[in-house]
């Protein structure tokens, strides 16, 4: 096994899309993945030729697309009201990266059970039954990025699901943030895996969420959650964040040499 490979998510050098694929390819990445719910990546204002075109340029650069991100934060699955318009723009992300040849969508997903009982929210499983129908249609994978359920209760949602398409993008900081044991939900939906976001945060408490840190400066127990991928085979990709930093160029390419370092050897 040659090991994962690293990427990381253009959007996090804050720089307009050429400009980052560069800096991308100049940090010697190969892989990445980037936002296209809004702005000139959107679906609605991506053309045919234009989704071609993005595909050569970052081919040209040496860079390949290893997912497209479709967060959608003010649109939650649970909610009656905002539901079917995050379907149908989810929908909409799952065909531009079937045309540019892109095998995973993911985003972040707000709670998906009952606060109360546990059991899987009926509104947000039916959203994510008709997202993973039309994922699977097309070849794409979707992988949820879950931080407020506990690893028990997204089994739950997955057991009832049974839908292949639907697949998980580990991001143990946000759990860490929300006060969740990343570790343990690692190990628990380590079988619907399909990628990893690496950074690293500290703990939230009862009162207040954590907040993102530089890799390696955290509460992640990044060792451990290495350790328990690649055990299971995860061949990645495991793509490198840094939502929040002031040199953000400067702290991904240290993170890149932190998680190198970090890896199990391959």
């Amino acid at each position: 096994m040659s090991g994962p490979v690293v990427g990381v998510d253009i959007d996090d050098f804050h720089l307009e899309t050429k400009a980052a694929l560069r800096c991308a390819a100049d940090l010697q990445f190969r892989v990445i993945e980037v936002a296209t719910v809004e702005g000139d990546l959107s679906p609605s204002r991506l053309s045919a030729s234009g989704r071609r075109h993005l595909v050569r340029l970052a081919g040209g650069l040496g860079l390949q697309f290893g997912a497209l991100v479709a967060d959608m934060r003010h649109l939650r699955l649970s909610n009656a009201s905002t539901v079917d318009e995050r379907v149908s723009r989810t929908c909409a992300v799952l065909d531009l990266a079937r045309d540019m040849g892109v095998r995973c969508v993911t985003a972040a997903v707000g709670l998906l059970t009952d606060t109360d009982s546990g059991a899987p929210d009926e509104i947000a499983l039916e959203a994510l039954s008709r997202i993973g129908e039309h994922a699977d249609a097309r070849g794409v994978g979707y992988a949820i990025r879950p931080a407020l359920d506990s690893g028990d209760r997204l089994g739950g949602v997955l057991d009832a699901l049974r839908c292949p398409a639907i697949r998980v993008c580990l991001d143990p900081a946000a759990m860490v943030m929300q006060g969740v044991n990343p570790l343990a939900s690692v190990e628990q939906w380590i079988e619907h895996a399909s990628m990893l976001h690496v950074r690293d945060a500290t703990a939230g408490l009862d009162e207040h969420a954590g907040h993102e840190t530089p890799l390696g400066q955290g509460d992640v127990d990044l060792i451990g959650v290495l350790a328990t991928l690649d055990a299971a085979d995860l061949s990645g990709p495991y793509i490198l964040r840094r939502t929040d930093a002031a040199l953000p160029v400067d702290d991904l390419s240290a993170a890149r040499d932190t998680l190198t370092e970090l890896m199990p050897p391959g």
